[in-house]
């Protein structure tokens, strides 16, 4: 269940965690690249980043029944990440072509378990393709999506407002702040 309320500088998200998504690592994540619809967005298109995020990609039936995430890209940055509701695809075959090509559509909503990744530089680059896969596993600090593990964690995401702070397996990290924040870094020992 979600529930909205507007004030004049906040938006609340309330979320009943019994609603909640339940992720395995073996779901697939789908990055698109919707070059094309993010300039439209910018101009004032009529259609938002996560309704040309979940349209009529090319894909295998089967394969977009296990996509339970999408993650929109642009310029090397993650704009967007929704839940996937639903896929919906639909098999035809293309003025002037002769082969048949599926095409799916996605019923998505905001998890706001995903929000991490808004603003982060995005683990694929761009394609010739405009879509990739990857499992829910390899996608960079999805451990949060997980069941919690026991005892001292040494990786995952913590984010505090507009921080957002991505710590891998291998140690490397990512800091993600507001281009006017003061930010001071200071080594351990």
């Amino acid at each position: 269940m979600e529930v909205l309320r507007e004030t004049c500088k906040y938006r609340i998200l309330l979320i009943m965690t019994e609603n909640l998504k339940i992720y395995e690592p073996t779901d697939l994540v789908l990055f698109v690249w919707p070059r094309q619809s993010e300039l439209e967005i910018r101009a004032g298109g009529a259609r938002s980043r996560q309704e040309a995020a979940s349209n009529a990609w090319a894909m295998d039936r089967t394969k977009a029944e296990r996509v339970s995430v999408i993650v929109s890209v642009f310029d090397d940055r993650i704009i967007g990440a929704w839940a996937v509701a639903e896929a919906h695809p639909t098999t035809a075959t293309p003025e002037g072509k002769t082969r048949k090509v599926t095409r799916v559509r996605f019923d998505t909503y905001v998890d706001p378990r995903l929000s991490y990744l808004v603003g982060q530089t995005s683990q694929l680059k761009r394609r010739r393709n405009p879509q990739s896969t990857i499992q829910l596993r390899d996608l960079d600090g999805s451990d949060v999506l997980f069941e919690e593990p026991t005892g001292e964690r040494q990786h995952g995401v913590a984010r505090l407002g507009e921080f957002t702070l991505t710590v891998r397996e291998d140690g490397s990290a990512d800091l993600v702040y507001p281009a006017t924040a003061a930010v001071t870094l200071r080594p351990l020992g």
